[in-house]
C-alpha cells in the first residue's frame, strides 16, 4: 500500500475500528491482536522509536529472529503466565506463539489485567502527588514483536546492533502481559531518567509491585542498554523484598542466567 492510501485509510478507519474491537468482552484473541496493531499505528508519532507504522509494510522481513545454534535450550519459558517470569536473552518463550488470556486495555494499551489494575493505581498516586506519566507501551504479541524487531535492524543496519536495543521476538517480556513503557508526554525514552516521575517512581513504584527492568550499570545482568521508561509487574511482595535488599534486577534475585544471547 502507498503512502497517501496509507494516510487516507488510516484516518477513515482506525478510530472506528479500534473502537469496535476493544469495548467487545468477547473479543477474539485474534481481534484483540488486531485491536492492538491499530493502537499500534495510532501511537506511531508518539513513540516511533518503539511503534512505528514504517515496519508494517516490511512484515514479515526475512530477518534471524532466533539464535541459530541454542534456541532450542534458550525457549525454556514454559509458564509465562508468572509473576515473576524471566524472560530475557537466555530464556525465550515457549510455545513463542504463546499470549496471555486475561488481557484487558488501560488507556488504550493491552496488558495483563494484574498489570493493569497496579498500573493504574500507580498512575492515579503519581498524578496525585503531581508528577502524572503515560503509556507509550505495554503487551506486544510474538508478530508485534518480529515487526518492532524487524524495524530496528532496518534503522540500526544489521541484527547486532539491532541486539542492544530491543529483543528478538519470543525473547520479549512484553509478550508476556507485565511491563509497560512510561513517557511525560513531552519526554520520551532516554530523557525518562531525568524527569522528576521517574524519580517518584524509584521512590514508590515497588509499593505498587512494579520494577525498573533495565537499570543503569547492569547491561551484563540484563542484556540491555538501561531503559529507564520500561517498568515491570512483579508484584510488591517481590519488588519491596528487591528494594530492601538493594537487588536491581530478577535475574540477580532469582538467580537466573542473564547477558547476551551467547
Amino acid at each position: 500500500m502507498d503512502h497517501e492510501t496509507f494516510r487516507w485509510w488510516e484516518s477513515s478507519e482506525i478510530a472506528a475500528a479500534q473502537k469496535k474491537l476493544e469495548s467487545s468482552t468477547a473479543a477474539s484473541p485474534n481481534n484483540r491482536a488486531f485491536a492492538h496493531l491499530i493502537a499500534a499505528v495510532s501511537q506511531t508519532e508518539a513513540h516511533s522509536a518503539e511503534q512505528t507504522i514504517k515496519s508494517i509494510p516490511s512484515y514479515p522481513k526475512k530477518v534471524t529472529a532466533t539464535p541459530t545454534t541454542n534456541a532450542a535450550a534458550h525457549c525454556d519459558v514454559g509458564n509465562p503466565t508468572s509473576i515473576t517470569v524471566v524472560v530475557n536473552k537466555k530464556h525465550c518463550i515457549n510455545p513463542p506463539s504463546w499470549a496471555p488470556a486475561d488481557l484487558t486495555s488501560l488507556k488504550g494499551y493491552l496488558m495483563r489485567g494484574v498489570t493493569a489494575d497496579h498500573m493504574q493505581q500507580m498512575i492515579q498516586a503519581a498524578t496525585a502527588a503531581g508528577l502524572p506519566f503515560g503509556l507509550t507501551s505495554a503487551y506486544r504479541s510474538y508478530s508485534d514483536q518480529v515487526a518492532t524487531y524487524n524495524n530496528w535492524v532496518q534503522v540500526n543496519g544489521s541484527t547486532t546492533a539491532a541486539d542492544t536495543v530491543s529483543a528478538r521476538p519470543g525473547y520479549s517480556e512484553h509478550q508476556t502481559g507485565l511491563a509497560a513503557d512510561l513517557d511525560t508526554g513531552s519526554c520520551v525514552l532516554e530523557c525518562f531518567g531525568g524527569t522528576a516521575q521517574y524519580a517518584w517512581l524509584k521512590q514508590n513504584a515497588a509499593s505498587f509491585g512494579f520494577i525498573e527492568r533495565y537499570p543503569s550499570g547492569l547491561t551484563g545482568v540484563t542484556g540491555y542498554s538501561p531503559e529507564p521508561w520500561h517498568w515491570r509487574y512483579v508484584g510488591s511482595e517481590t519488588a519491596l523484598a528487591m528494594k530492601r535488599s538493594g537487588v536491581q534486577t530478577l535475574e540477580e534475585y532469582l538467580g537466573i542466567s542473564g547477558g547476551d544471547y551467547n
